[in-house]
């Protein structure tokens, strides 16, 4: 049962001033010398952060980078990459954000399709540059934080240091709405990766604390999740300087180290990812669970376990959203609402629909496609980046298909069954992956999991389970489909299962899962048929 819906109108500030500029605009006239962002090494105030920025943005208009200009970041989590998309964006350029995986034929789709000529990059990534720099062809400068004095790049490219970013001051740009803020890449999963056009408005409205209840003014937000990410970006960094608040930015999520972090830093908000929140509940218990600032946290999706959580560790008030980086935020149970496996209710500023295959609305509480559009003009993708065709694909019928299957409860609240080309059809039933894939992370035994369909030898598909297990564990499928019986119904039951060292995954942390639909049954797989495994109910 869901909660009560407690959804209130979204009520964001005019158009024009949902921009990077004016929100530094507002700091430094209301708390100039308030902490905005730190990391390990150092701290700015809005103030201090607001000049550094400038500065840099004087070097990118000595390195000839104009208005609304492209600009690769290849980055790790710091104060630098902080600086260095906020100069971009408070000088009306377009920053590129680039997976620090990222590497071979996939590296170097994103840097020629976004026809950046500039880039900032990790000393520590230059050798993966210099192994495609043949397949370059727009990139003409290179800006290399570290030691770069072992670059060996062509001719036709030039090598400067970090410390060249910084010159005179630019001045700060009055931006417009549909002014780009950056060009995001979402990781292919079965094809190229596709570089979201994001808008100064739509950036706004996917992280501003309007729409999620969360940073208020005296929070201190915890961002571990990477800044090429729009959840380490945006939903953590950009969704603090909105609200006025302050942010910790950390290399990376560490189980072990996360509680001690908060403590560390006053940390008191955060976002979650559900395998993060998972990853910290499967951690042994200790006595100082709870002995930590932190009291907020969004978490997205929300763990089945979320009432024993929150509980163990003392947190207060859980929220989640639901979107894409194209779409922006679509819906949201603001913290205190949240519910395990509730995507919240709609913003009252999207309108949606929940649709079949053919774009007709299916029935009340029937699962469906969601597509959306905004009521606002430039709240959403402008497009995906010098692809067209898939840019006409997605905007079918003058709606923008996202690509989720979701059902709708009688309380308005969207409930998330799976992504459309995962969605399995077994024996006339409609499967959702994402539910069995939370059923068998329930295993204790479970690290990973992933369900796809494979050909079926009577009709439609069947289900195969594709398990890493813990270090040390033995788990089997007869012990796995025994924990499962009691869990599903039988159509949901797999049939297969493989155990697997890893799962393939994007560079984006995405399970591959048309890798492991091209391996289909093979000698690995165990097939429960085949033995006269019976379902014991």
């Amino acid at each position: 049962m869901s909660k009560p819906c407690e959804n209130p109108p979204v009520n964001l500030p005019p158009l024009a001033a949902r921009n990077v500029s004016a929100v530094f605009e507002d700091a430094l006239k209301h708390h100039p010398d308030k902490m905005a962002v730190r990391d390990e090494a150092r701290q700015l105030t809005y103030r201090e952060l607001v000049e550094e920025s400038l500065r840099m943005g004087g070097g990118f208009a000595r390195l000839g980078v104009s208005r609304q200009e492209a600009v690769l970041l290849m980055l790790d989590n710091h104060i630098d990459n902080v600086v260095a998309w906020i100069a971009l964006s408070l000088t009306a350029r377009i920053e590129v954000p680039v997976n620090t995986a990222y590497r071979g034929s996939i590296f170097a789709h994103v840097l020629n399709n976004c026809g950046a000529r500039v880039m900032v990059i990790e000393a520590a990534y230059c050798s993966r540059l210099a192994e495609i720099a043949s397949q370059l062809t727009s990139l003409t400068t290179l800006v290399v934080r570290g030691d770069a004095s072992g670059v060996s790049l062509p001719g036709h490219i030039r090598v400067l240091s970090f410390a060249d970013l910084y010159a005179q001051s630019a001045p700060m740009e009055k931006l417009n709405p549909w002014d780009l803020i950056g060009i995001m890449y979402t990781s292919g999963t079965t094809g190229l990766s596709k570089g979201v056009r994001v808008t100064h408005a739509h950036a706004y409205g996917y992280c501003s604390p309007e729409i999620y209840g969360a940073a208020q003014p005296n929070d201190i937000n915890l961002v571990l999740l990477p800044l090429f990410h729009v959840g380490g970006q945006w939903a953590g960094l950009y969704n603090a300087l909105i609200g006025g608040a302050s942010a910790v930015v950390l290399p990376r999520f560490s189980a072990t180290r996360f509680w001690a972090d908060a403590r560390e830093y006053g940390c008191t908000n955060t976002m979650l990812l559900g395998a993060m929140a998972s990853f910290l509940y499967r951690q042994p218990p200790g006595s100082d669970d709870a002995n930590h600032p932190l009291k907020t946290i969004m978490m997205v999706p929300v763990m089945p376990e979320l009432d024993a959580f929150m509980h163990r560790f003392g947190v207060t008030a859980v929220g989640t959203g639901f979107g894409s980086t194209e779409g922006s935020t679509i819906s949201r149970a603001r913290p205190g609402t949240a519910t395990p496996g509730g995507a919240g209710w709609l913003r009252s500023d999207i309108e949606a629909r929940i649709v079949d295959e053919n774009d007709l609305d299916v029935p009340p509480g029937v699962a469906g496609e969601i597509i959306i559009r905004s009521r606002d003009p430039w709240s959403i993708m402008d497009g995906y980046h010098n692809m067209p065709e898939a840019t006409v694909a997605a905007w079918r019928n003058l709606w923008f298909h996202t690509g989720d299957i979701v059902r709708q409860e009688p309380s308005g609240q969207y409930i998330f069954v799976d992504r459309l080309k995962d969605a399995v059809r077994r024996r006339g039933e409609n499967v959702s992956s994402f539910e069995v894939e939370r059923e068998i992370l329930e295993h204790p035994d479970v690290l990973e999991c992933a369900i796809i369909a494979v050909p079926s030898d009577a009709s439609e598909d069947d289900i195969k389970a594709c398990v890493v297990r813990k270090a040390g564990k033995t788990l089997d499928g007869v012990a796995l489909l025994d924990f499962l019986l009691p869990r599903l119904p039988d159509f949901m039951l797999p049939r297969y299962v493989e155990f697997m060292d890893a799962l393939p995954k994007t560079p984006t942390e995405k399970i591959r899962k048309a890798d492991l639909r091209a391996s289909g049954v093979n000698a690995r797989t165990w097939d429960r048929e085949s033995i006269g495994f019976k379902l014991k109910r």
